[in-house]
């Protein structure tokens, strides 16, 4: 700033009245659960209404800060798209405070009392002195920054009475302070209170409205939609899983600690019933699995060792659910696992917190113990029982022992049938099973699966039709098995010989064609999921920590590179311009004799504006030829004030003589 006798510049915007920012800031962290951060912003914020001194911000400085807010505000970006995908909007407003805070610092602390719309807007930095005074001004930001507060803690999604009633509290204080003269007090405040009554019972409106439109909506997708969206995998549709083959997403990631012939077939769950398209169980209750005493560990059978181990994390958007394990699992393990449970189909579901968490297989040389079969095992539904007696006649399986019916049942589906990966969306009357069985013979692996598993119905051996996912994607950079969406895969069991057995019988060239269909963006969506992964997973082995705590590690040194860059600016006395050393003054030109001169022609002519150039000044508040005679004046002050090649004291004496030359 030029004029450090009149060190505070006339702003768009009032300041925000002191504690009003304070009040938002505890409004934010009590919603937001920032509380410690909102006293602590709170306090440095409205620190300079008690203390005088402030510190010297060049326009360059400010450029600079408000640049690095913008990258911070990027960064923080990335980091929440990254692990929060497009949900995390709510989170990105929630840190909106601290990406405005470097800012919010160098307008309290800074001699303007503002920010130039030049720092703010890249635009008008590049338009520079030539823009005018309706695009380069200061804007004190105080008053936004509140209403920012407040909208970053409406997403913390806590509502409530008293949250509606932090919120008016903190506008009124604020409307207070505008309020307008003619108006009396009494009138202001029957104002306030009759629009806070009609905005409690809009925004009570508006939430019923949701609620019911949430209501109704839920219904009509439970009626008419996807029997897949079951969370407890209690039924699956015909279709569930080729909606999911479309996707590229990452699901899971598996490092196993000995090499394993792929593919790897990790489990869901099994079904049992098949009717109307749709595959589903008996509704039962999961058997709770005790913890190992003294460590975070689950075993499902305490009488066989592991023969190997595998880690996997995986992303749980719930804090239970079904997660996809292999056949001879025998133990879980993981400091992020709170419960274990498993059902006689051959389902895990466990308890952990939401996020990317990690755990670890243990491997035996023993399967899962599955409940052996019941009649539901050998059921065909009527619809289908025609179709499958024709093949099973056909194939002469009825004549046939148990091996030979499998053998036989592989080689028919290998020879007659293709894999497509095209998309049959499931509609029960118009019995695509039976168009893929005698017309179409190709599909995808859920009519493989579900054809085989009826087929072998037909012959007598019971079959349960399972859903899960194909483990054969390797990365090397990662150093683990990718599990895509596209790798959700449907397969079957069968039982013989009293053991249940895995059976495939989709031609193995489905995955490298599904692959084929992988998108441009999918090694740059795979690195921001591995960067999601790396960034809020936790260790197998250690203690759960916080997901960003070493976040707030790096703006250690940040901060300490700002205290020394601001300890190490020019700190001046607000109000106080006598108590400045003057060699300072002379060194950076602000002891230079035409500033008293400015001050002359503001009381008697006309203020400078905010942004306003010298020249621009004088051209505007004299006439043409009484300007005229300021242009070489205004060239020397210039030059003593900004040129490191000026000669302080000879320039100085030039000054004042042309000054007086100036005034006789």
């Amino acid at each position: 700033m030029e004029n450090v006798s009149n060190n505070t510049v006339k702003t768009k915007l009032s300041p925000a009245p002191p504690g009003l920012i304070l009040a938002s800031l505890l409004v934010w962290g009590w919603q937001t659960q920032f509380m410690l951060y909102a006293i602590i912003i709170g306090i440095l914020l409205e620190l300079p209404f008690f203390i005088k001194w402030r510190i010297d911000f060049t326009d360059k400085d400010v450029n600079q800060l408000a640049d690095l807010s913008g990258v911070i505000f990027f960064i923080m970006s990335v980091y929440v798209f990254v692990n929060y995908s497009f949900e995390g909007i709510y989170k990105i407003l929630e840190l909106l405070p601290f990406a405005l805070l470097l800012l919010m610092l160098v307008q309290n602390y800074g001699l303007q009392n503002g920010i130039k719309t030049s720092a703010l807007f890249i635009s008008i930095r590049r338009i520079g002195k030539s823009a005018g005074p309706d695009l380069l001004y200061s804007t004190n930001i105080g008053m936004p920054y509140v209403f920012i507060c407040l909208i970053s803690a409406s997403s913390g999604n806590k509502y409530s009475d008293y949250f509606f009633i932090a919120c008016v509290l903190v506008i009124a204080w604020l409307l207070l302070t505008q309020r307008t003269k003619h108006f009396s007090r009494i009138t202001w405040f029957c104002s306030i209170m009759f629009v806070c009554f009609f905005s409690y019972l809009a925004q009570n409106g508006l939430q019923q409205v949701q609620n019911h439109s949430e209501i109704f909506f839920l219904k009509l997708f439970e009626q008419y939609g996807w029997k897949s969206t079951d969370p407890h995998r209690t039924s699956t549709s015909i279709g569930s899983l080729g909606r999911l083959k479309l996707s590229d997403r990452i699901m899971f990631r598996v490092k196993a600690d000995k090499q394993s012939p792929t593919p790897l077939y990790f489990r869901e769950t099994s079904y049992s019933t098949y009717e109307y398209a749709s595959w589903r169980n008996p509704k039962i209750d999961l058997d709770i699995i005790s913890k190992t005493p003294g460590k975070n560990e689950w075993r499902l059978n305490k009488t066989i060792p592991d023969q190997a181990t595998m880690d996997v994390s995986i992303y749980l958007q719930d804090q239970s659910a079904i997660i996809p394990v292999p056949n001879n699992i025998n133990t879980l393990a993981g400091k992020d696992l709170i419960q274990v449970e498993t059902s006689i189909f051959g389902s895990t579901r466990i308890e952990a917190r939401e996020g990317w968490i990690n755990y670890r297989l243990g491997i035996s040389d023993h399967d899962f113990v599955d409940a052996p079969p019941a009649p539901a095992d050998l059921n065909i539904s009527l619809n289908y029982k025609p179709d499958f007696e024709q093949i099973a006649e056909n194939l002469d399986l009825y004549s046939k022992i148990p091996t030979e019916v499998i053998n036989t049942v592989e080689r028919y589906f290998k020879d007659n049938f293709y894999y497509s990966i095209s998309q049959n969306q499931r509609y029960a009357k118009e019995q695509y099973l039976t168009k893929f069985l005698f017309k179409d013979k190709k599909g995808h692996c859920e009519y493989f699966a579900t054809a085989t598993a009826l087929l072998l119905r037909e012959a007598g051996i019971p079959t349960r039709y399972t859903i899960g996912y194909s483990v054969q994607e390797y990365s090397n950079w990662q150093g683990a098995y990718i599990v895509r969406a596209r790798h959700a895969h449907a397969w079957l069991k069968y039982y013989i010989d009293g053991t249940w057995h895995n059976m495939d019988t989709t031609p193995s060239e489905w995955a490298p064609l599904e692959a084929e269909d992988s998108t441009l963006l999918e090694p740059l969506m795979d690195f921001l999921s591995w960067l999601r992964y790396k960034t809020t997973g936790s260790d197998i082995e250690s203690e759960t920590k916080s997901n960003t705590d070493w976040m707030l590690w790096l703006l250690i040194p940040l901060a300490a590179y700002l205290s020394w860059r601001f300890y190490s600016k020019q700190r001046v006395q607000q109000n106080n311009a006598d108590k400045i050393d003057s060699s300072k003054l002379e060194r950076f030109g602000l002891d230079s004799p035409f500033y008293p001169h400015i001050n002359e022609l503001e009381e008697y002519v006309d203020n400078r504006q905010a942004g306003e150039t010298l020249i621009n000044w004088i051209n505007r508040i004299l006439p043409t030829v009484k300007a005229e005679q300021y242009s070489d004046l205004i060239k020397l002050h210039n030059r003593y004030r900004f040129s490191p090649k000026s000669n302080k004291q000879e320039d100085k004496k030039l000054l004042e003589t042309s000054l007086n030359t100036l005034s006789q």
